[in-house]
């Protein structure tokens, strides 16, 4: 005998169906496999994408080798730096496969959105540079406005 709950917000709770699933979902068969390969199976890759701040500078990678060159475009909103990349269904063996990506990534305080570049590998890899802010040292002029400030001696 089953426990199968009653509750009005769990109308649409097939117990059969969430065991066909579990069980599915923890096949034992490809263990040996490395997690990417797994991953594939169930129709979904892992986030390869990164993002390092540090005394260079802003960097974030991301994978784009699907798409050409001229279906990539990086552009920036405020301080946020928009990737985007789509192409249309196209023949892919027996199927038709259409992609479109957007990451958006917020630029640190102090990064100016107009010295961001992006540079694309050979092997598909999308890196957007921002330089670190400039600290520049200056001379700030002291100007007296009033007669010198005198202490009286006791």
């Amino acid at each position: 005998m089953a426990v199968v709950p009653a509750s009005t917000a769990l109308n649409d709770w097939d117990y059969w169906d969430y065991r066909r699933r579990l069980w599915r979902d923890w096949d034992m068969v490809d263990w040996d496999l490395p997690y990417w390969k797994r991953l594939a199976r169930y129709n979904s890759s892992p986030d390869l994408s990164r993002v390092i701040v540090n005394k260079d500078g802003f960097e974030a990678n991301m994978d784009v080798h699907p798409f050409k060159p001229c279906e990539i475009q990086v552009k920036t909103v405020g301080d946020t730096v928009v990737v985007e990349a789509k192409h249309d269904k196209r023949r892919d063996g027996d199927n038709f496969v259409g992609r479109h990506i957007v990451k958006r990534f917020v630029l640190p305080r102090g990064y100016y959105p107009n010295d961001v570049r992006s540079e694309l590998s050979s092997d598909g890899i999308l890196t957007v540079k921002c330089p670190p802010p400039v600290q520049t040292e200056r001379s700030v002029y002291v100007r007296q406005i009033s007669l010198p400030y005198l202490r009286l001696k006791n």
